[in-house]
């Protein structure tokens, strides 16, 4: 290995972002110089000297290995690369491009973390309210949110939707969003959606103290976000992955600019495909943490260890801790657990989680033996059981609705 790609990662400044990756290979002759090519292929070499490759050109723009950490019993190793930031600009996009473009192509690479400088942090957008922005705004200082998914997620018109935003509001929830799947169909147009789901919130007293995130998704995400606000939106969602890194940061960054300051919600849709895998990929505390935060998304949704969609509880935990860690500038993001989550859940989660999370159901609220506003009553009665140090079984003998969903589903997720 040259000398001009290695350094010591207290060399390492702030005109630096570095990345971490896990490569395992049968078939490299050698971990070190697989790392190496990595980090040429990355920066400012290639497999092969070619011509205006100077030793200033690799000094200066070239990735530099700072650490490679054999793992035990396996092929494999853990390996960071600094990349100077004078080669992107401080956009997720090319960012991405950097650290995680051709090398992701290859057999056995997965890109574990990235530690941003400063300079960079500076320069993204991040949550435009985060947990104490939105904390403040529905008036809830200290326990974890209520949410719920509008169900049916699909196939019915506004008034359905309205209705039961209405019930989940009444049983307590704080958060109500629509599902993944429902954006801007002719039987409910985004804005027509929107207005009755306010007005039935309007109409309990609601409007203020429970966000109704509705789903833009879809071409031109700043228009439509205001097309939502002027149908009387408090709250917006967007399926960030799907919709793609660029588009996503270039409309939190066209809110801020525009001084639209309105809670995000974030769903991970599609972002399984990088994440499931072992051995390639993005992992789960990067992809659905830290970068959908820098983002901009102030809500960002993560299935829990308990469903159905295969995180380990480690992965769970890590992704949590990517979104309310200190970082700079950039504000904390108020993860959301959804996916399998229902009232008998709570207790274990708040265990993992603490307080500074959104417990997010659909169908662990609208399929609740009593109705929605039940369901939504449970989860809020488990969790503030939980702040008083009750165990969710104490909880259930004083709350029917409590009660009655442990009785279906038990006491921790599906």
């Amino acid at each position: 290995m040259k000398f001009e790609t290695m350094r010591v990662s207290e060399s390492i400044n702030e005109d630096f972002l570095t990345a971490t990756y896990y490569m395992k290979s049968e078939k490299e002759p050698d971990l070190y110089e697989w790392v190496k090519l990595v980090a040429a292929d990355q920066s400012a070499g290639t497999w092969t000297h070619v011509e205006g490759e100077t030793p200033e050109v690799i000094e200066n723009y070239g990735g530099k290995v700072i650490g490679i950490y054999p793992m035990a019993e396996e092929r494999a190793c853990i390996a960071r690369i600094a990349f100077p930031i004078a080669n992107f600009p401080a956009y997720l996009p090319m960012i991405l491009s950097t650290v995680a473009g051709n090398v992701l192509g290859q057999d056995g690479i997965k890109l574990v973390d990235i530690d941003f400088p400063e300079k960079i942090l500076k320069e993204i957008p991040g949550p435009l309210m985060g947990i104490d922005g939105i904390r403040k705004r529905i008036g809830v200082a200290e326990r974890p949110l209520v949410g719920a998914i509008l169900k049916p997620c699909i196939g019915v018109p506004p008034e359905v939707s309205a209705k039961g935003a209405r019930q989940a509001a009444l049983g307590g929830a704080d958060v109500i969003k629509d599902d993944e799947l429902l954006s801007y169909p002719e039987y409910s147009p985004m804005e027509k959606r929107t207005a009755a789901v306010m007005e039935q919130l309007k109409d309990i007293g609601k409007e203020k103290t429970c966000l109704y995130a509705v789903n833009i998704t879809g071409e031109n995400l700043l228009e439509r976000a205001k097309r939502a606000i002027d149908a009387g939106a408090n709250a917006l969602m967007v399926n960030y992955q799907a919709m793609g890194w660029g588009a996503v940061e270039d409309f939190v960054r066209g809110m801020k600019k525009e001084n639209l300051i309105y809670p995000i919600f974030g769903h991970c849709a599609g972002m399984g495909a990088y994440y499931r895998s072992k051995t390639n990929g993005i992992s789960t505390a990067l992809a659905c943490g830290k970068l959908a935060r820098l983002a901009g998304m102030d809500m960002p949704l993560v299935y829990p260890d308990s469903g159905r969609f295969g995180l380990s509880t480690n992965e769970f935990v890590e992704t949590h801790a990517q979104c309310i860690a200190p970082m700079k500038n950039i504000k904390r993001a108020f993860m959301t657990v959804a996916g399998g989550v229902q009232p008998g859940a709570i207790e274990y989660l708040m265990d993992l989680l603490g307080n500074d999370c959104i417990l997010m159901a659909g169908g662990g609220i609208y399929g609740h033996p009593m109705g929605a506003c039940a369901g939504a009553k449970a989860i809020l009665h488990a969790i503030e059981a939980k702040m008083e140090g009750k165990t969710i079984l104490e909880a259930a003998k004083d709350c029917k609705e409590l009660k009655a969903a442990i009785d279906v589903w038990g006491t921790k997720g599906h």
